[in-house]
């Protein structure tokens, strides 16, 4: 009885260039990340409240990631209204917005008010916190 050859199998050779994104994506997308886009929306705007902010933020998400698809590279996954509430207490634990004076009557009557916030001294001058309030806080999570 004759033994057959051993056939080992092929590896698998890695992509010589891997199809880049030019810009991050997801949390790297510096340009939407909630942090950076809120300071830059209160800096222009003196106060706002955080749906205000929120709803600003998924336009110009949906004006870059048209631009995106333009050119054929992957759409940026926006935040959740949820998820951006989570950055939203951050930015007021860490002492970056304060809350103003200033409330509006909501929408539907089982809603709270509108409060409205701007930035704080510490808001102005912070860079860091901004773009990542949990690192600042807690680096040892990092």
């Amino acid at each position: 009885m004759k033994k057959r050859p051993r056939i080992s199998k092929a590896r698998k050779e890695p992509t010589p260039n891997p199809p880049q994104i030019s810009v991050g994506w997801g949390r790297a997308a510096s340009e939407h990340r909630p942090g950076l886009f809120t300071k830059q929306y209160l800096t222009e705007h003196a106060q706002a409240c955080a749906a205000d902010i929120f709803y600003a933020l998924r336009r110009n998400l949906e004006a870059i990631n048209k631009e995106r698809i333009e050119i054929g590279e992957k759409p940026i996954r926006g935040c959740t209204y949820n998820s951006f509430a989570k950055y939203w207490h951050w930015f007021k634990f860490l002492g970056l917005v304060e809350s103003v004076d200033k409330r509006e009557a909501p929408i539907y009557d089982f809603l709270e008010d509108r409060r409205f916030f701007r930035l704080t001294d510490k808001g102005k001058a912070e860079v860091r916190a901004w773009e990542d309030p949990i690192a600042v806080t807690h680096p040892e999570l990092r």
